[in-house]
């Protein structure tokens, strides 16, 4: 009869060990990806709601179903509105409680000079006073004066005033969500706000979960967003070919050729890389200047097509894992450089050259330094400058509005990433090892 077999406690697998390290890179990858949450939902959030302290993650708005409404204008009067039973969200909210709400007024008799000469109005309480009293007295049913904007600032005299038939407890005075409020206060005249307050009664009103998706519209409305967009790829596309091919060529030459003094000619390229931008900030202006491209892209995207030393030195590793073989082959076959070049080493290199690609890319459309010192003129301006005009130019800053307009700004790299990750990966992963 056999023996079982017995298994040495020592070399069972630790469930916890195996485990840990699975938790650390979800840690990890949580902590990364924390401030690109965080930008996502603060783009879908109310103003107010960004600054508040402590912080709120989720975009928590009071919404509204106006359903036995009434607008209240600037001037005092009041309108029935049809309800809508659709949760709309509201973006100015206060409580008013009976009788502290709102009244008919009805204007006095005989008076020549009034507008709405004998006309109920539906008028806030806070503007109406009793006999005697100051402004916003509690009032109660009976005369009263009302203070007016009819033109100019008046005071007229008022009958008996009772509440609002609104058939609740309680009512909501509320403003409708206007993503950018200082945008609507410009359209008013002589300082006057143009929207109107809505009075909602109290069971139609809730505090809930729901993302402002009228933010994305507005900020790219007022960032000119598809301008700058426009610009911005015809940047990168032109610096990202210019950079992938002559980079290639060169790393070709280095990896293959076979000329004195090449050691000595890649390490001169690769001190380059030593060297800062700001020393060459300065006389890369006057050449630019010297030769009319202030003001214009090519300052942006022609120096890519004299090869940058980081893509030239990740070609040179990546080729020479190449098979040598395949080389020869093509030169028996009677083909030149740039023929074996073009049809045996771009079709074996695409890995890596997507990933020459991919970070010229990725760098373009975050430059904010060049676009910076060589642009001028609104009109082509590039995204990063844009959003940080869109910024500045703000008397206070709606970071709501910044953060919609930041996240649909990093919506395409994510998105090309996502699409180019197992390309990458390997070229990544390829570009060093040696046949």
């Amino acid at each position: 009869m056999a023996e079982p077999v017995r298994t040495d406690p020592s070399r069972r697998p630790n469930a916890l060990r195996s485990l840990l390290p699975h938790v650390f890179m979800i840690l990890v990858t949580g902590a990364f990806l924390m401030p690109l949450v965080w930008m996502v939902l603060t783009a879908l959030k109310p103003v107010e709601q960004t600054t508040k302290t402590p912080p709120e993650w989720l975009p928590r708005v009071w919404t509204a179903s106006f359903v036995k409404s009434y607008h209240v204008y600037p001037n005092g009067e009041a309108r029935r509105i049809k309800g809508s039973e659709e949760r709309q969200p509201v973006d100015r909210i206060r409580r008013l409680a009976v009788p502290e709400a709102l009244v008919y007024a009805v204007l006095e008799p005989g008076d020549a000079e009034n507008l709405w000469h004998g006309r109920r109005m539906l008028v806030k309480v806070e503007d109406v006073a009793s006999e005697g009293g100051d402004w916003g007295a509690d009032v109660k049913p009976g005369p009263g004066r009302i203070r007016w904007r009819v033109g100019i600032e008046r005071e007229k005299k008022v009958f008996p005033c009772r509440i609002a038939e609104l058939h609740e407890p309680g009512a909501w005075l509320v403003r409708e969500y206007v993503p950018d409020l200082r945008q609507a206060k410009a359209t008013g005249s002589g300082g006057v706000d143009p929207y109107f307050w809505t009075v909602v009664p109290e069971k139609n009103v809730e505090l809930s979960v729901q993302p402002l998706w009228q933010n994305v519209p507005a900020a790219l409305a007022k960032m000119n967003f598809w301008s700058m967009l426009l610009n911005t790829l015809w940047v990168c596309l032109l610096g990202m070919i210019g950079t992938t091919f002559v980079s290639a060529l060169a790393a070709y030459g280095f990896a293959f050729g076979r000329f004195p003094g090449k050691g000595l000619l890649f390490g001169l390229t690769l001190a380059t890389m030593m060297v800062p931008f700001p020393a060459t900030m300065v006389p890369l202006f006057q050449l630019y200047r010297d030769l009319g491209w202030i003001g214009t892209f090519k300052p942006l995207w022609v120096h890519c097509w004299f090869g940058a030393a980081f893509n030239i030195f990740l070609l040179r590793q990546f080729f020479l894992g190449l098979p040598r073989d395949l080389l020869d082959a093509a030169r028996i076959d009677g083909c030149s450089e740039l023929e074996i070049f073009w049809h045996v080493v771009v079709p074996l290199s695409r890995p890596a050259l997507v990933m020459v690609a991919l970070f010229h890319f990725l760098f373009a459309w975050k430059d904010f330094m060049g676009p910076l010192l060589y642009l001028n003129d609104k009109s082509q301006f590039t995204l990063s400058l844009g959003l940080h005009a869109f910024q500045s130019q703000q008397g206070g800053t709606p970071w709501h509005l910044v953060m919609a307009a930041s996240a649909v700004f990093s919506l395409p790299l994510i998105a090309l990433f996502l699409a180019a990750m197992k390309t990458f990966i390997r070229g990544i992963a390829m570009t060093g090892i040696k046949g």
